[in-house]
């Protein structure tokens, strides 16, 4: 994105968050969060050899500006720390390396209800982060998108609760691999990509 167009979301974001605070409405939601991340797993395309990413813990926030009355523009960002395992072969059971998975992405929320009680609908678009923790490995980011619900309360005007849940998939390419230790294992991933669902709670501050 070049400097202009950085500018003029910036413009854009001061512009709708001025007309929510004309219209009596909270401009700006900041909501950490912390959850736990189902992960799916990946297939070697060389080898035919399965591989899992483990479930484990995630964490992280969004930041939603107002942009209408029942929608908001939602900037996101979750880390999972999780391990990479074979399924099945000369390494089942094994774990191979750690790996961190890292998701910043741009999208919009739409609240079905407004009230204490408010369900929502979110959808987001952006890159996914994947850092081997493995000597001789670069990362590697690719395209993600997610879609996702849940409800909000508020209790007040700037205290709120947040239970959601949201799908994530990761889209590989042709020329996508992970190197383990030392270079002794090199995983070819399969260009379906990566799938994972993560469960949500946080609280929201509202502005």
């Amino acid at each position: 994105m070049s400097g202009r167009w950085i500018v003029l979301v910036a413009c854009a974001a001061v512009g709708m968050a001025t007309a929510a605070r004309a219209q009596d409405l909270k401009a700006i939601e900041f909501t950490p969060f912390y959850g736990y991340c189902f992960s799916g797993g990946f297939e070697d395309s060389d080898t035919g050899q399965d591989y899992d990413v483990d479930d484990a813990g995630a964490y992280g926030g969004m930041v939603d500006l107002r942009v209408g009355e029942m929608t908001q523009l939602e900037l996101f960002f979750g880390r999972q720390e999780t391990e990479v395992d074979a399924k099945d072969g000369l390494f089942a059971d094994e774990t191979l390396f750690d790996l961190d998975i890292d998701y910043y992405h741009i999208g919009g929320t739409y609240i079905i209800v407004d009230g204490p009680w408010q369900p929502f609908v979110v959808a987001t678009v952006g890159a996914t982060h994947l850092s081997p923790d493995a000597s001789g490995s670069d990362s590697i980011t690719r395209f993600s998108a997610g879609i996702g619900g849940g409800v909000r309360f508020f209790p007040t005007e700037n205290f709120g609760l947040y239970l959601g849940a949201r799908g994530l998939f990761t889209f590989f390419g042709d020329d996508t691999s992970i190197e383990s230790e030392s270079g002794s294992l090199t995983i070819e991933l399969d260009s379906d990509g990566l799938w994972q669902v993560l469960l949500q709670a946080g609280v929201i501050f509202a502005f």
